[in-house]
């Protein structure tokens, strides 16, 4: 398992005390892969669609804890690409209009956000929800790359809204997160050894803390002894050059 899937794994065990915590956490979920559908009778359910089974799963028992709310749950296998599709349906009407409100994300005349960003939400006031929506972003599409490799953290949105609403949020907490845009989608990073330690501690990743902060320590142990080889390495070559020159001067 990469890095990435043993910081996810964690994660989706690590369910917040607090209900406007796990409010906060639903609304990272339907914001970064949810959608939201309206008929004809201007009735709502909700769509969250995953790839990951420990994000469907997550979510699964944050609606239910929550919310009391079962969600039907419909899984796709695509042969080609040999992925996995999950998709959990909200199809009640009261249900999703409950969720869509509790989590913000109608405005005051009941109609749905654009691109359901979260820009001007309340959701995210507290120290505390502000952790559990970047814990519930990364779950659903953030990674880490190995550290012993480099230090990158990422979360990929879809809209630049969103992307910027993240790093604000990550800003609260002195990281000093940027948006890129790749492709069609706007990557919110940080590059940082010591600010990547930070996040993981905010997501509350602690046994993945103690490991990222483990490989950091010997990596910055490794580059102090080769700087001091080389710069010994460095003095003997000019004082064996010195005295070469100093015998064939003599």
């Amino acid at each position: 398992m990469s890095f990435s899937g043993e910081i996810k794994e964690e994660l989706s065990n690590h369910i917040s005390q607090a209900r406007h915590c796990q409010i906060a956490e639903i609304a990272a979920f339907i914001s970064m892969c949810g959608s939201v559908m309206i008929d004809s009778k201007d009735r709502f359910s909700i769509k969250i669609h995953t790839e990951n089974l420990i994000v469907a799963r997550k979510c699964f028992t944050l609606l239910q804890k929550t919310f009391n709310i079962r969600t039907e749950i419909s899984i796709r296998k695509n042969l080609t690409k040999q992925s996995t599709s999950y998709w959990l349906l909200v199809k009640r009407h009261e249900e999703a209009l409950r969720l869509l409100q509790a989590t913000k994300l109608l405005t005051q005349e009941g109609d749905v956000l654009e691109e359901l960003s979260i820009v001007k939400n309340t959701i995210v006031q507290q120290y505390c929800c502000r952790r559990a929506f970047i814990r519930g972003a990364f779950l659903v599409s953030g990674s880490i790359s190995d550290p012993e490799k480099s230090y990158h953290y990422e979360i990929v949105c879809s809209a630049e809204g969103k992307a910027e609403q993240l790093k604000k949020i990550m800003n609260s907490f002195e990281i000093d997160a940027k948006v890129i845009q790749r492709k069609k989608s706007y990557v919110v990073y940080v590059k940082e050894g010591a600010q990547i330690s930070d996040l993981l501690n905010i997501m509350e990743a602690h046994v993945a803390l103690m490991k990222f902060e483990n490989i950091r320590i010997l990596k910055d142990m490794r580059n102090t002894v080769n700087r001091k080889v080389n710069c010994e390495t460095a003095n003997i070559n000019k004082t064996v050059s010195a005295a070469v020159k100093q015998v064939e001067d003599i």
